[in-house]
């Protein structure tokens, strides 16, 4: 085979299609007349900000915030009688 035939284009294309890298700024709790919740800040693309909540019962549950540009900021909200224990972003 050729050196100009090798796979190697196949390899810059998984490149080309991969995920931008996310470079976030750490959460920050936040409260407000809707209960508790986590805002967070990122860079490199679009992303949606997470918060996993917690329930004095022990209840865990995940909740998600508004979709946000580089450099925007994503803000979640759980339930007014809930905690925040983390929170993060996932790009896209």
């Amino acid at each position: 085979m050729p050196a100009s035939a090798s796979p190697s284009g196949s390899a810059s294309a998984s490149a080309r299609d991969a995920a931008p890298a996310l470079s976030c700024d750490a959460w920050r709790y936040e409260r407000g007349t809707k209960g508790h919740g986590a805002s967070i800040k990122c860079y490199g693309s679009s992303f949606t900000g997470y918060a996993v909540c917690h329930q004095p019962d022990g209840y865990l549950y995940l909740r998600f915030g508004n979709r946000a540009r580089s450099g925007g900021t994503s803000l979640v909200w759980c339930d007014r009688n809930a905690e925040v224990t983390d929170a993060g972003a996932i790009p896209g």
